[in-house]
């Protein structure tokens, strides 16, 4: 018995590069279909089909939140339209395609071409998207049987004609996805501190709906979607930065007491040690000490983990989720050993080789990890990472990228991908890097596709994490980075007042030295076309001139008479090794020279006359030089081991020394003999030292037991004081005593950490 025909009406609806069905339930944009949930796609609808008009949101809701249930209205329909916004690239705040109109409702205002189809009769019977025609009662088929019966040769040429054009339609639609690409994807932020309270951490929840995030006051659970934001409950004096969730949804991993990276310098001091918590109550469980940057494994049984401090880890270690069974897979080169690149380049000698981040395969058979390779000069800006893979039962590590424009964040995806940072312009020295992903084979490790870039936007990436059905990355971003302030001396308390800004630019900008007459500082920016230079500012200006353009700028210091600033310049990045010029610009204004070439120079400094000693730090001596002729020649005041910071004072007659692998303390050495006097300290020190006019004092940067930044002043003989202390979203990277003692410049971290969302790439 025949079937009886069906009739159904579908309102299709085209507006820009979109086309909305309401019978498919799909929104495609040039014939790409944008996923929607249910109620966002039937809040479209109605604004669509009334286009021009007020949609209220008393008629939304009364169409399309039925009184028995027991959803927040008005949450449910922000969060609807702001994923509409989402999905059509739209702007609230100049829209093409939703408007909104206070506290009334909302009007959809783009151009719409109404594509309702008429009503069309179809068999039950035949396929899908098939119609046919019946035939009016009473009527005969037009053509008999008998002709019906005879070959219709022409039908079947026109048949395969059409196969073939659409065999080869799409042969040329593959070759165009493949050698096309895709468009950079636009991040969402999640988060809006302010630069008191930047993130330091944060990770997706699996099913997507949360991100667990630490800030300087402490670790929070934020609904993605609403934005409800709740604290973890941890026990006083707990700071911790989360590092993974648990595949239940209801556990965090956390890393308590690791070191903190700013600016890319470690703060050193405590450590770290892994903890498992309920989201749902109850103390924080430990699993392992002397371990950071845990990741758990996807099916929840294991977890990966660094030894050691973070940045600095020399392993990676597995272990089970409850902290048992703990054993080393991997293990990086020794120090000072020649590195065999993977990119194919000669060895290459290296400081250090360390392990910053570790991420699972989707299946658990594998780990990729970064291998961080310190470059030789530690004066210069920047190292080397390599992004490997290695099985977790073991093998040779497989190499994937070597490059110094990595970052050391990586996650895997369900899908294969492997998600990690990359900066966004090689060619520039801003520290701005976008999230690109590369397809990974994850039975052997090995790349199996191109390189993508998902997004690209300002700052460093602190850390990413995927969703387990990769449908959306969270990442946070690391704005934080050096500024000039200048302070003075209060003379009731003997304290530093509060510092003041002196650069007012968000780039990075590094002093390094005063002029003479204390009315300038010098400094290096990348604030003009991306690349370093070097400036010169007044104190009681808020502007500065450039003395010097060019590109790798470095570490400018006063010549002992004053007349000229001595700065590196020539650093290739990709390759330390390469000798690099110590030049000389006059300050009254002139063309630079170059004083001599040498690799490995890590630092320059110079007293002040009538002394007339200049000095040269390599990774492994001091060299003094003559700045007219550049003559070099050794200085045995600082033989012995291996040292990390130094400074000589103005008039000559001391050297301060911080050996390699010692923090908490400070040799000083009488330049005339050769004799030394160590003192000890509580607080961790960072990395500025520079003396005061009359060498008696070396004013140094550190941190304080309570994990706070401070200004030391410290003297030959042992005595020391805390001359300014600040806050926990502070770091105090360099203090810079004047030449008339009247002013210190500081050299401060600061900025705005705030988590992003990419979601659907």
């Amino acid at each position: 018995m025949p079937a009886e025909p069906s009739t159904e009406r579908d309102r299709v609806f085209r507006f820009g590069p979109f086309e909305l069905s309401e019978r498919e339930g799909e929104l495609r944009k040039s014939g790409v279909r944008i996923k929607l949930q249910e109620q966002p796609f039937r809040v479209l609808v109605e604004l669509v089909a009334n286009s021009g008009k007020l949609v209220s949101r008393e008629e939304l809701r009364k169409k399309l939140w039925p009184v028995d249930t027991f959803v927040d209205f008005d949450v449910g329909l922000n969060s609807a339209i702001r994923k509409l916004r989402q999905a059509l690239n739209d702007d609230a705040d100049a829209p093409r395609y939703i408007e909104t109109l206070a506290k009334r409702g909302y009007k959809f205002v783009a151009l719409v071409a109404d594509g309702a189809a008429a009503a069309q009769t179809t068999s039950k019977d035949s396929p899908p998207g098939v119609s046919i025609s019946l035939p009016s009662q009473g009527t005969k088929p037009a053509a008999s049987e008998e002709t019906q019966r005879k070959p219709r040769r022409w039908y079947w040429v026109l048949a395969a004609s059409c196969a073939l054009a659409l065999v080869i339609y799409g042969g040329v639609l593959a070759w165009r996805r493949a050698n096309t690409t895709p468009p950079v994807v636009t991040e969402q932020r999640i988060t809006a501190n302010p630069s008191e309270a930047p993130i330091t951490g944060a990770v997706v929840s699996p099913d997507g709906k949360y991100v667990a995030y630490a800030d300087t006051t402490g670790v929070y659970i934020r609904h993605i979607d609403t934005g409800e934001t709740r604290p973890l409950q941890l026990p006083d004096g707990f700071n911790a930065v989360p590092t993974s969730w648990f595949p239940d949804g209801t556990h965090l991993l956390l890393s308590s007491g690791e070191a903190l990276y700013w600016f890319g310098r470690i703060n050193p001091g405590l450590i770290p040690s892994l903890w498992k918590v309920s989201l749902l109550g109850g103390s924080p469980q430990k699993l392992v000490e002397n371990a950071s940057g845990g990741t758990v494994s996807p099916d929840g049984s294991k977890i990966a983990f660094l030894r050691g401090e973070a940045m600095l880890s020399r392993e990676i270690w597995v272990m089970d989720n409850d902290g048992s069974n703990p054993h080393k897979f991997v293990e990086a080169s020794r120090p000072g050993d020649s590195v065999m690149m993977g990119d194919g380049t000669t060895n290459q000698p290296y400081m250090g080789v360390f392990f910053p981040g570790v991420a699972w395969s989707p299946d658990g058979s594998h780990v990729a990890y970064i291998r961080r390779f310190v470059a030789a000069s530690s004066g210069t800006l920047e190292d080397k990472y390599s992004l490997e893979t290695v099985g977790v039962i073991g093998g040779a590590p497989k190499v994937l990228k070597v490059s110094t424009q990595l970052l050391p964040v990586v996650r895997w995806a369900a899908d294969g991908r492997l998600v990690y940072g990359y900066r966004d312009n090689p060619d520039s020295e801003r520290m701005d890097y976008g999230v690109w992903w590369i397809r990974v084979n994850q039975r052997s490790g090995e790349s199996a596709g191109k390189e993508v870039q998902l997004t690209k936007g300002p700052g460093m990436l602190g850390g990413l994490s995927v969703t387990a059905d990769a449908k959306r990355i969270i990442l946070w971003r690391d704005n934080l980075s050096p500024a000039v302030f200048l302070t003075d001396m209060d003379s009731q308390t003997g304290h530093l007042a509060r510092p003041r800004r002196l650069t007012l630019d968000e780039n990075p900008s590094m002093v390094t030295d005063w002029t003479l007459d204390s009315r300038a500082v010098l400094f290096v920016s990348n604030r003009n076309g991306g690349t370093y230079k070097l400036f010169r500012q007044d104190i009681d200006r808020a502007m500065p001139e450039v003395l010097v353009e060019g590109r790798g700028i470095v570490l400018p210091r006063v010549s002992p008479d004053g007349t000229e600033v001595l700065y590196l310049a020539g650093y290739n990045p990709e390759n330390p090794g390469q000798p690099i010029s110590l030049m000389a610009v006059p300050l009254a204004g002139g063309p630079p020279r170059e004083v001599l070439q040498m690799s490995n120079v890590a630092a320059i400094l110079c007293t002040r006359s009538p002394s007339k000693i200049c000095l040269l730090a390599t990774t492994k001596r001091l060299f003094a030089f003559d700045p007219k002729d550049g003559k070099l020649e050794p200085f045995s005041a600082a033989d012995g081991p291996p040292f990390a910071n130094w400074s000589i004072s103005p008039d000559g007659s001391l050297l301060a020394l911080v050996y390699r692998g010692s923090s908490h303390k400070i040799t000083f050495v009488t330049v005339s003999d050769n004799t030394k006097r160590e003192v000890e300290l509580k607080e961790t020190l960072l990395a500025g030292m520079d003396w005061a006019a009359d060498s008696k004092t070396l004013y140094v940067t550190a941190m304080a037991t309570n994990n706070s930044p401070v200004v030391l002043g410290v003297e030959p003989n042992g005595q020391q004081s805390i001359l300014l202390e600040g806050d926990r979203a502070t770091r105090y990277w360099w203090v810079m005593p004047s030449p008339d003692g009247r002013y210190w410049a500081l050299e401060a971290i600061t900025g705005a950490n705030n988590v992003w969302m990419v979601e659907n790439f």
